[in-house]
């Protein structure tokens, strides 16, 4: 029987602190929107400090006063990625229908993830060459498995999961397959994987998770 230990719910992925006033964190926010959608459009190598700048409707001054370079701008734009995909997709456990909560965090994921794809391509090709960008995506990964494994834990305590899983290795397998889907579904976008209903994908999900964690009564 796998150990249970209880452990405090994760915490979100830190984001470094913005400028103390308002002009200030709305000119730095200007510049990561620009550089967002340029991003989106024309990918990381595509786009120069010029192009974000002219896109803000900023000077290359105002750039150099919140970023040393177009890299420092990307890894905080990883960063906003994936700490408001944490929270996005939060979801309370519910006691008394593991399968709901299950569903329901699914269904914001995939939301989340579609609305941002191209982002999370980015996420994924710049961590193969930018071993900063790839202790971003880890340390995402990570906070996502833990919160899995908290919920899990709780589950157990309650007797209404499995006692002879490990959970640590049950939130690994499960969140991986929930992202590689969304990889595949909204990065790849090749074919291989069927083309249903969002909500059919997650429901499907759910039902995998669930049907091998509840405990048979």
């Amino acid at each position: 029987m796998a150990q249970q230990r209880s452990v405090a719910p994760p915490a979100s992925p830190q984001v470094p602190g913005e400028p103390p006033t308002t002009k200030g964190r709305s000119t730095r926010q200007r510049l990561i929107a620009a550089a967002t959608s340029l991003f989106e459009e024309n990918g990381y190598a595509g786009v120069r400090i010029a192009d974000i700048t002219e896109r803000a409707g900023l000077s290359q001054g105002a750039f150099y006063r919140y970023f040393t370079d177009r890299r420092a701008l990307m890894l905080e734009l990883m960063r906003q990625l994936t700490a408001e995909a944490f929270d996005f997709v939060r979801v309370p456990w519910d006691g008394t229908d593991p399968m709901r909560s299950v569903l329901r965090s699914t269904q914001l994921y995939f939301e989340y993830y579609a609305a941002h794809r191209a982002l999370f391509g980015l996420l994924v090709e710049l961590s193969q060459t930018d071993p900063e960008v790839g202790q971003i995506w880890a340390e995402s990964r990570r906070s996502f498995y833990a919160r899995i494994a908290h919920s899990l834990r709780r589950g157990t305590d309650a007797g209404q999961l499995r006692l002879d899983v490990d959970v640590d290795v049950a939130a690994e397998l499960l969140g991986s397959m929930t992202e590689f889907y969304a990889f595949q579904r909204y990065v790849l976008r090749d074919g291989v994987v069927k083309d249903v209903p969002a909500e059919e994908g997650a429901e499907v999900l759910a039902r995998i998770w669930t049907s091998g964690l509840v405990r048979r009564q």
